[in-house]
Parts: C-alpha cells; sequence; structure tokens
C-alpha cells in the first residue's frame, strides 16, 4: 500500500486509477493512510462498531416502524426467550478454554470466540427487529436490544476480561500473556 504522508511518494499508474474514481478514490486514501496500532485496538474498534450499529438501529425504526403495532402479545415473550438463549451462548463461548501453544494461536482464538460471542449477542437484538416487522410496535426492538447490549458487554475485549482470561492461561501452566499476543500478532 502507498504512504500518501510521505513527500516523496510518486503515485504509480494504478494508484491514479483507484484515486480517480469519485467514491473508491478518498476510501482508498483514507485507508493508506489509516493504520491499526495493534490487534487488540482493532478488535475493540469491531466492538464499539457492533454496539453503535445496534443503537442506530432505535434512531432508524423511528421513521419506519408503528408506534404501537397490533396486538401480538406473543412476540416480546419470544424476544425475551431468544434473548435468554443468546446471553446463554454468549456466556457459554466465554468459557470455552484458550489454546495456550503458541501466541498466534491464542490471538487466534480468542478474537474468533469474540466473533462468535458477538454474532451470539446480536441475535437478540434482531429477534427484537424481527419482532417490529411482524408488527409488534417499535418498542419490542428495545427488549432485544437490551439483551444485546448485556451480552455485548459479556463478550467486550475489556481489561477485566483480558485480566480474567490470563489467569485462566496462566492456572493453565502456560506462560503466555494474552495481552502481548492481541497487541502483537496481526489481525490478518
Amino acid at each position: 500500500m502507498t504512504n500518501l504522508e510521505d513527500p516523496g511518494w510518486r503515485p504509480s499508474l494504478r494508484d491514479l486509477r483507484w484515486l480517480a474514481i469519485p467514491v473508491v478514490g478518498p476510501v482508498v486514501r483514507v485507508r493508506a493512510r489509516r493504520a491499526e496500532p495493534n490487534g487488540l485496538v482493532a478488535l475493540r474498534s469491531v466492538f464499539l462498531t457492533a454496539v453503535a450499529a445496534l443503537l442506530v438501529f432505535v434512531f432508524l425504526l423511528g421513521f419506519i416502524a408503528p408506534r404501537d403495532g397490533e396486538d401480538r402479545g406473543w412476540v416480546p415473550w419470544a424476544v425475551a426467550v431468544i434473548g435468554i438463549a443468546s446471553l446463554a451462548y454468549v456466556g457459554w463461548v466465554r468459557q470455552r478454554p484458550l489454546p495456550t501453544t503458541s501466541p498466534e494461536a491464542l490471538a487466534r482464538t480468542y478474537r474468533a470466540l469474540f466473533f462468535i460471542g458477538v454474532g451470539g449477542a446480536e441475535a437478540a437484538a434482531l429477534g427484537g427487529l424481527v419482532g417490529v416487522f411482524v408488527g409488534a410496535g417499535k418498542w419490542v426492538y428495545l427488549v432485544g436490544l437490551a439483551f444485546g447490549l448485556v451480552g455485548l458487554r459479556m463478550i467486550a475485549p475489556t481489561r477485566s476480561d483480558i485480566g480474567r482470561r490470563q489467569r485462566e492461561i496462566t492456572a493453565a501452566g502456560s506462560r503466555i500473556s494474552l495481552l502481548d499476543a492481541l497487541i502483537s500478532v496481526p489481525t490478518r
């Protein structure tokens, strides 16, 4: 990739071709400048994006969903059951053991479990979204959103979660540092 901040950089024909496209050009330019400092920052950025995406739906549903839907009393209960099941699934994902064979395997597995947990947590909010479109009213999304936010909090790559996982790794007899593995092992 090119370094557009380097004063000695000269664009190649390939670079000019991408920069000439109106929408793609600025994106390529920004992506060339931006580099994640480490894998942990990238993981936390994905987490914040997932939280923001769930919250944006609250705003969007104000424009497309009816305030009060039909009398479908079973829908909030179904969303609550989906939410409880998703929280149980996220809890199960959090308890999965991490391999201690190498820092690469440790970082890859932690990231994989994080993304699986995000999917499980967002399933509750998706259940609420489906409930809105079934016709139960937009407030049903808030039920799913509450479960989704709790699930995302459970799977968040916070300092306490990394510390808890590090204690498990140390108890298993390994000297590998999860924090160092997440920071130093590339995300790709």
